[in-house]
C-alpha cells in the first residue's frame, strides 16, 4: 500500500508573498518611527535649554546679573543624546540659549530653537512656527 506522502510547508511563493507583505508593513511604519525620534530629541532639547535658562535665572539672583558665557559651566549646555549643541550668547543684561541640530537631527523641521533673558522661545531656520515646534 503506498500512501501519498504530503510536504507541509510554504511555497516560494507563499513565502514571497508574505516577505512582500513585511516589507510594505516596514516602509509604511519607517517615516513615522523617523519622525517620532526626531521629536524625542527634540523634545530633550527644549528641556534642556529650559533648564540651562533656570540657571541663568539663579545665577542672576545670586550675583545681580547674568554670568558671561565664559563663566557657564560646560555641565549647563549638555544635551543629553548628541544630537544638539547648545551655545549661549550672554551679557549681564540677557542671555539667549540655541540648540542646533546636528547630525541626521538636521532633518527636523524646526531648526535651531532659542530661548532669551525674557522666556520668548523661538526658532530659526524652521519650516514650522515656534509654537508648533516648542509644544510638540
Amino acid at each position: 500500500m503506498t500512501h501519498a506522502h504530503r510536504q507541509h510547508g510554504f511555497t516560494l511563493i507563499e513565502l514571497l508573498i508574505a516577505l512582500a507583505c513585511v516589507a510594505l508593513l516596514a516602509s509604511l511604519a519607517w517615516p513615522s518611527y523617523q519622525s517620532l525620534i526626531l521629536r524625542s530629541q527634540r523634545a530633550q532639547a527644549r528641556a534642556s535649554l529650559l533648564q540651562a535658562a533656570h540657571w541663568f535665572e539663579r545665577a542672576a539672583s545670586a550675583n545681580g546679573s547674568y554670568p558671561s558665557a565664559a563663566d557657564v559651566p560646560a555641565s549647563v549646555l549638555q544635551v543629553e543624546g548628541q544630537r544638539y549643541k547648545m551655545t549661549v550668547a550672554s551679557s549681564t543684561q540677557s542671555y539667549t540659549l540655541s540648540a542646533t541640530p546636528q547630525g541626521t537631527q538636521a532633518a527636523d523641521s524646526c531648526g535651531v530653537l532659542t530661548v532669551n533673558h525674557l522666556g520668548v522661545r523661538s526658532v530659526q531656520g524652521a519650516s514650522q512656527t515656534a509654537a508648533q515646534c516648542w509644544s510638540r
